[in-house]
């Protein structure tokens, strides 16, 4: 992880902030107001959601991600010190080369600047997981919930294939995750969510070949608030599906 010179830095998109601190050596980024990637001095996420996904993701055989929405690219970073070969889409290229620049982000990652949706709908790629973690402030963006999302999610998965979306909750009465997710059920999906405990939280929807997944825990500790993880971890739980 490089120390970034300044903290803020322009974007199309919404100004980018990093903001580190010298005593822990954390790096965080943030972008309208939302908290996109946090690190410890040597990249490994302080999310809890990121060890979530991540803790699912190498449950399964999967050797090709693509991912929506990058942020510092901490996720990305962390499936391909396990061998995974990463392509990234986000609308911000300034997110890549902040990525690339300050979170140690690799080159072998691919990066495509454009429409995450978009370019699901076109590629011809076929990928063993697809992970959405898309955000405007906190908001996961309305094109990564309806039907056409389902349908382009469908289409650039392989059969065995497993998609992971991150959905922030305001709330004990936010209902996204379960209208998302029963959303991807009545498109045929098999579905499991996992949900943190307490108000506002992130909860992570797994659907296709979710057959066998078990609680994730802690796969790479970071060198700052590993215990808070944990803890969060441990707390964290996959339930049914509320009614909407």
């Amino acid at each position: 992880m490089k120390v970034p010179a300044k903290t803020r830095h322009a974007s199309a998109h919404g100004a980018i902030r990093l903001l580190y601190k010298k005593d822990t050596g954390t790096l965080t980024y943030l972008q309208k107001g939302g908290f996109q990637s946090a690190v410890d001095r040597d990249g490994v996420s302080l999310d809890a959601y990121i060890h979530t996904i991540y803790g699912l993701l190498l449950q399964k055989p999967a050797k090709t991600v693509l991912m929506i929405g990058c942020g510092g690219g901490t996720l990305g970073r962390m499936l391909h010190d396990q061998d995974k070969r990463v392509t990234i889409v986000d609308i911000d290229k300034t997110s890549f080369k902040l990525a690339r620049a300050h979170f140690g982000l690799p080159s072998a990652i691919k990066c495509r600047a454009g429409d995450g949706l978009a370019f699901m709908r076109k590629t011809r790629a076929r990928y063993d997981a697809v992970i959405v973690d898309a955000f405007v402030g906190e908001k996961i963006p309305k094109q990564f919930t309806g039907e056409i999302f389902c349908r382009a999610a469908r289409r650039c998965l392989r059969s065995n294939g497993t998609l992971y979306i991150n959905v922030c909750l305001e709330n004990k009465a936010d209902l996204t995750a379960d209208t998302l997710a029963q959303r991807l059920k009545d498109n045929g999906w098999p579905v499991k969510l996992h949900d943190q405990r307490g108000t506002a939280r992130n909860a992570v929807i797994a659907a296709g070949h979710v057959k066998g997944l078990r609680k994730p825990r802690l796969l790479l500790t970071p060198k700052s608030e590993a215990a808070r993880i944990r803890r969060e971890l441990k707390h964290a739980k996959f339930r049914p599906l509320k009614k909407v």
